[in-house]
């Protein structure tokens, strides 16, 4: 026997299906929207962005400043320099010595000096800033900073810098973005600033109160020519996480 179709019955199936069909594209759809939302964070550094090769990501207890010039100091070779020999004394007057005029200059800048006289192969040799006559100098068995404490060079473990305005004794300094100057350092010297934390173990003298400058501690001269040593840094944006 043959079966007549029913056409309205047929439709209204059709029609469920249409309908059930478009509810299951909704349902996935918003499934997919909250997968995106679960899983994506924005946080995190897409593939096809480039961060600033400068950029160091700061500790969230770390104070940020910019405007900064970066400059370097270092222990004064007396075999590095020329001049005839003047006289320097203590502060009670006693004689000191004599020594290259051209190196006595330099360390009344850079505050600490090595002389040629092995006998005093293990000495360093300040000037008194606390006098700052010209002429008045003492020995010390270390390099010495503002808290009469030990200098550490930019190679160690806590490097020591030298900061105006002063700032209290172990305030740690992160260097975040060595500023456009950076370019004419060697790599070694960029990734040295940039990976490790600086203490303030020394201060300047003679420099006006709103000139924010730092002085990175290198150690022994090497030279008397600009070289990697030898900071000359502007607009350097730092992290600061005051001592206690």
């Amino acid at each position: 026997m043959i079966k007549i179709k029913n056409f309205k019955n047929s439709k209204k199936i059709q029609d469920e299906k249409f309908h059930i069909t478009n509810f299951t594209k909704f349902i996935v759809i918003i499934i997919g929207l909250l997968l995106a939302v679960l899983f994506f964070n924005p946080s995190e550094k897409p593939d096809n962005v480039q961060i600033p090769e400068n950029y160091m990501q700061v500790p969230e207890d770390y104070e940020i400043s910019s405007g900064w010039t970066i400059t370097s100091y270092h222990v004064v070779d007396e075999k590095l320099y020329d001049g005839a020999k003047i006289k320097i004394f203590d502060r009670e007057g006693n004689s000191l010595g004599l020594y290259k005029s051209d190196f006595i200059k330099q360390l009344r800048i850079d505050g600490t000096g090595k002389v040629e006289d092995p006998e005093k192969s293990g000495k360093y040799l300040h000037y008194d800033y606390t006098i700052n006559d010209g002429k008045t100098h003492y020995w010390a068995d270390i390099s010495l900073g503002a808290w009469n404490n030990e200098l550490v060079p930019w190679t160690g473990d806590k490097p020591s810098v030298a900061v105006n305005p002063p700032l209290s004794q172990g305030t740690q300094i992160k260097f975040i973005n060595l500023g456009p100057d950076s370019e004419y350092n060697p790599d070694w010297v960029n990734k040295l600033l940039r990976t490790k934390t600086f203490y303030a173990d020394d201060k300047f003298y003679g420099f006006g109160e709103n000139e924010k400058k730092i002085d990175v501690y290198v150690g022994l001269q090497k030279s008397r020519e600009y070289g990697p040593e030898s900071l000359l840094m502007h607009n350097v944006s730092i992290a600061l996480k005051y001592s206690n």
